[in-house]
């Protein structure tokens, strides 16, 4: 009976793996990890979980902060109906899974992807840079499921400007009242790398500001939109909803979109410059006299 794991990583998405009985699955820092969780409290190699005729074993590699089931600190462990384990300061959910249900995952894992790809194709340069912006803004509330969001965008020397909001005014966007994360803003500008916090209450550094306690986020992503020749941009998008955590696949999915919308963009002011081009030579092929005004004028 296969299984999902969800590891819930403090100021990441949230790792879903599913996992397939018979087979071992290793839990730890190392990128060759089946179940990658990227937290510095996690060994490269933490522990290692299989399956076999619906029971489950979890059992200790030789990490250094050891692995809690419910709580108790534990060498080895089996269960085979759901449970919390912790690998280091990373909560874990373990949740068995029937063939359908595993299956519909699966399904929706694909599904959620192909509705990426179709989305992405939407993102196209002949819209220009007024449609882009929002559009772009669009497909990744569309696709992280959160409720709000802006674009920033400024050209190379310029200050950023909110160009496309949703569920928030331009005027409080840019303006003391901005009941959204400051904090996630700057820290994605600052690295250039997108910042997700799928639950401001485990994240004290994003917490604790006033913009998110008072504006009440639960949820944010925000995701960089890197450009050649000096440009930057970037896309927040924020919930207070209750709601499912932000997953590794949530991620993956805005950060293709971002990557597309780049693209889209940079032939979009690429388009607008050439344009500009053929308008000021249009301007002084217009502007020159005409040969046949010249000679009519010499007799």
């Amino acid at each position: 009976m296969p299984a999902r794991l969800t590891a819930y990583i403090p100021d990441q998405p949230a790792v879903v793996r599913l996992l397939e009985d018979e087979v071992s699955h290793r839990i730890g820092r190392a990128s060759d990890c089946e179940v990658h969780v990227g937290h510095a409290s996690v060994s490269r190699f933490h522990a290692e979980i299989a399956g076999r005729d619906g029971l489950w074993r979890v059992h200790d590699t030789g990490s250094k902060n050891g692995l809690r089931v419910e709580g108790q600190l534990v060498r080895v462990a089996e269960f085979h109906d759901r449970t919390w384990f912790s690998v280091g300061d990373v909560q874990c959910a373990f949740e068995p899974l029937d063939a359908e249900a595993a299956q519909a995952h699966r399904e929706a894992a694909l599904a959620r992807r192909s509705q990426s790809h179709a989305l992405s194709a939407q993102l196209r340069p002949d819209l220009g840079m007024s449609t882009l912006l929002p559009q772009a803004l669009d497909v990744v509330l569309q696709l992280s499921g959160l409720e709000r969001g802006f674009v920033l965008f400024a050209e190379h020397g310029e200050p950023l400007r909110v160009r496309a909001s949703r569920g928030l005014r331009l005027e409080e966007v840019a303006s003391d009242r901005f009941a959204g994360s400051v904090a996630a803003i700057d820290r994605a500008l600052a690295t250039a790398r997108p910042v997700v916090c799928g639950d401001t209450g485990q994240a004290p550094w994003l917490g604790s500001r006033p913009s998110v306690r008072i504006g009440g986020i639960r949820a944010v992503i925000c995701v960089p939109l890197p450009m050649a020749g000096g440009a930057t941009g970037m896309i927040y998008v924020d919930s207070r909803r209750p709601g499912p955590p932000v997953t590794d696949l949530d991620l993956e999915l805005v950060e293709t979109i971002a990557r597309n919308a780049c693209a889209a963009i940079e032939v979009a002011r690429m388009q607008r410059r050439i344009d500009d081009v053929a308008e000021a030579i249009a301007r002084e092929e217009a502007q020159a006299p005409l040969w046949q005004a010249v000679r009519g004028d010499a007799g």
